[in-house]
């Protein structure tokens, strides 16, 4: 059900509820979906209200301001309130569901490259992909299908040379807004679901627990008054106290919530909020010109596409590709509709002999084929000093509470990364009759030297928010354990793809629900 902390009397203890949802982003309103229904009682806390589309409210997302370090004011300056919209759905709100799940390399440890890997195998992964992928509706999971994508895409790979180390892979994509806004794609769900209340203006302030710092005892709360004139004050305070709390507020809000809260969860290596990683960008790496065109159907595999599948009658069946035209519009909603193209990526072993981080290549073809441009989106290692801290002096402008610093930053591997990635690109489209190649971005030098912005082929920010609380099978080496449960308090956990111990390439929201479902079902086991 839908309800309104505004209407709740000053100081009101909400009680009664088995589990606390703060954050109804991607990773919140993936967990409530699934616990909808269930014999356990919900409440989801939600900064927005239930017409929130697009933009959020100036006031709300005025929390959402922060501060920089030097790299990171290099590239991205408005990176904390540009990356992240502080509303309901979040920042489903402002993406297209970009997904691919990561691949066996980006979970395993690597010597010689990172030491940290997934407690989770692809296999215990795997179903709850499957079930994220109808949140998208993408239709099968058959990424490594490329007979399937062949067909749809009317396109193929180039074709494979001996030797080769880099291959093609499939990526998808959500642009219909009525699913990628999940608030909206579930709103009826959530709000006719008994188990469930949806409370909306309710913003967290802090975490109390007990004085062993073991057990959450209290989740403090506001609301926001807003004025006829536009401005914002903090409104009535409020407390829930549930037997256990997730926070979903995203991967930079989860460890700021933290550390205002006495830097809950912290270990003895003071690892809270450390190792934050986002996947750096080259829109504008390279240009490569061809000594003739290269043919069409292997650039239409590079070109984004709509797709349009009928899905079986049975499990048993296969989905089909539908190309007739609509006589009847309406006949759309009979149909999953999606996007999807092809880039290339390192094989598996390929990784494992290089030791460099994952990567995917798009490349823009120009005109008849005959160029291209390179676009390269890789891995970032984890880095102990690449850091969200509490800002030593800004507060936010409504509850005067600190604001998050977000110190990002690159180090030798990682441009080692980006390099040896390029270089691999090159000599692979030079074996597929590339004859001229030209350097876009300045690669060379040290991590902290880059081509900046405005220059073309600048080094960008994915807004992808990554590992700042990291999965662990210790409490030395992380803050959660592998049920994503802080190693240090019995009931509280994390949401979200602040858990990821390495990001791999691929975007991380298809990662985020499947962690969110899982974690769902963990928590119905210990809980129901």
């Amino acid at each position: 059900m839908y309800c309104y902390a505004d209407q709740l009397r000053e100081g009101a203890i909400l009680q009664g509820f088995d589990i606390c949802i703060v954050g109804a982003g991607a990773a919140g309103i993936a967990m409530a979906q699934r616990l909808a229904n269930s014999s356990l009682k919900v409440i989801l806390l939600v900064s927005g209200g239930p017409a929130d589309r697009s933009v959020p409210a100036e006031a709300r997302q005025s929390l959402y301001e922060g501060t920089v370090g030097e790299f990171l004011a290099k590239v991205d300056p408005n990176f904390p309130q540009r990356s992240r919209l502080n509303m309901y759905g979040g920042t489903t709100n402002h993406f297209g569901f970009w997904a691919r799940p990561l691949d066996a390399a980006d979970m395993m440890a690597r010597p010689g490259y990172r030491d940290v890997g997934w407690l989770i195998s692809p296999e215990e992964l795997r179903p709850y992909y499957v079930a994220a992928h109808e949140f998208g509706h993408f239709g099968p999971f058959n990424y490594d299908d490329m007979s399937f994508w062949r067909r749809v895409l009317y396109a193929r790979p180039f074709d494979a040379l001996p030797g080769d180390k880099l291959e093609g892979a499939i990526m998808r994509a959500q642009y219909e807004a009525n699913l990628h806004d999940f608030q909206v794609q579930f709103r009826d769900e959530l709000a006719q679901a008994e188990n469930i209340t949806v409370l909306f203006n309710a913003h967290l302030l802090t975490i109390e627990t007990d004085e062993n710092q073991r057990q959450v005892s209290a989740l403090k709360c506001s609301t926001i008054v807003t004025s006829a004139e536009g401005g914002a004050a903090a409104g009535g305070r409020f407390q829930v106290r549930p037997r256990c709390a997730v926070l979903a507020c995203g991967g930079i809000e989860n460890a700021r919530l933290l550390q205002l809260s006495g830097d809950l969860g912290n270990n003895k290596r003071d690892m809270l909020g450390r190792g934050f990683m986002v996947h750096p960008l080259l829109t504008n790496a390279a240009r490569v010109v061809f000594d003739e065109p290269v043919a069409s159907d292997i650039r239409n595999f590079f070109r984004e596409q709509q797709i349009r599948l009928k899905a079986p009658d049975n499990e048993a069946g296969e989905y089909r590709h539908m190309v007739e035209p609509l006589v009847n519009p309406e006949l759309v909603f009979e149909y999953l509709m999606f996007n999807a193209w092809g880039v290339l990526a390192p094989k598996h072993q390929t990784l494992l002999a290089e030791r460099i981080g994952n990567f995917r290549i798009i490349l823009y073809f120009r005109g008849e084929g005959k160029s291209a441009i390179v676009n390269l989106n890789w891995e970032q290692r984890p880095n102990e000093n690449s850091r969200i801290r509490l800002d030593r002096e800004r507060v936010d402008p409504i509850f005067g509470q600190r604001l998050a610093h977000i110190d990002w930053r690159l180090d030798d591997i990682d441009k080692h990364s980006a390099m040896r990635a390029l270089e691999l690109t090159l000599a692979y489209l030079r074996d597929r009759g590339a004859v001229r190649e030209e350097m876009i971005t300045d690669v060379s030098g040290g991590a902290e030297s880059w081509t900046f912005p405005p220059d073309e082929g600048a080094l960008e920010t994915g807004d992808h928010h990554m590992g700042a609380l990291r999965m662990s099978a210790s409490p030395e080496d992380g803050l959660v354990d592998v049920h994503s449960r802080l190693h240090s308090v019995d009931n509280l956990y994390i949401a979200g793809s602040a858990v990821f111990p390495s990001g791999g390439y691929a975007n991380p929201t298809l990662t985020i629900v499947a962690l969110a479902l899982r974690l769902a079902d963990h928590l119905k086991r210990v809980l129901g």
